[in-house]
This record gives structure tokens, C-alpha cells and sequence, in this order.
């Protein structure tokens, strides 16, 4: 049985959103057990952008570890992944589940805020 990408990214937001405290305006995350896993998914994407979202993508962000997916080669070719594409991979399933685009030149959502 494989793990599907939507999966790893709720579990890696979840275990971030527990163990760290951001008191920044937009990715407050006091009241995170209230909400939906649609807003947590949109936190995430909001946290890349105030991070690294106007220089670099997706696959750059979640290969600096920015969550606690896995990152091994061995793991990710244990869940059933592609090694070479897993980072590249979970960006397309952020921007795939939140309807974002993670493409700095064309970027024009706002944050939450």
C-alpha cells in the first residue's frame, strides 16, 4: 500500500503545525486545530511564499526540509515515489489542491492576512 502525496503533505503540515509556534500576522497558527484541512494546505502555501515565494518554487522549498516530509531516497522509494521528482512532486500537489501556482514571475495570490 502506498501513501498517497496528498496524505504526506496533511501529515507533514499537522506534525509542523504542532511543533512550532508561528506568531507571524499571516501564518498565526494558535487556533490550527480548528481548522480544515483546506486551511492548512493554504497555510502551508502561505508559509512558502512569506519564506522563499517571490525567488524560488515549490520543489526548492520542500527540499529544504521547510516540512517534515520524508526526504531519505530510500523512504521515498518505499512509499512508492520517485526519488528524483518526489520534491517536485509535492509542489504540484500543494498548488494542485489549493488551485495556486507556485511560479515566481506570474505569482499574484495574496496571502491570508
Amino acid at each position: 500500500m502506498t501513501t498517497d502525496l496528498k496524505t504526506i503533505l496533511l501529515d507533514a503540515i499537522n506534525d509542523d503545525l504542532a511543533s512550532d509556534t508561528y506568531d507571524h500576522p499571516v501564518l498565526n497558527n494558535k487556533d490550527y486545530k480548528n481548522w480544515s484541512d483546506m486551511e492548512k494546505f493554504q497555510w502551508a502555501f502561505d508559509r512558502y511564499m512569506v519564506e522563499v515565494g517571490g525567488y524560488h518554487n515549490l520543489e526548492y522549498w520542500f527540499s529544504g526540509l521547510a516540512l517534515p516530509v520524508p526526504f531519505m531516497n530510500y523512504d521515498i522509494e518505499q512509499l512508492g515515489f520517485n526519488s528524483e521528482t518526489f520534491f517536485a512532486d509535492l509542489g504540484k500537489e500543494l498548488c494542485k489542491i489549493t488551485g495556486y501556482s507556485d511560479n515566481p514571475k506570474s505569482y499574484s495570490r495574496k496571502i491570508r492576512g
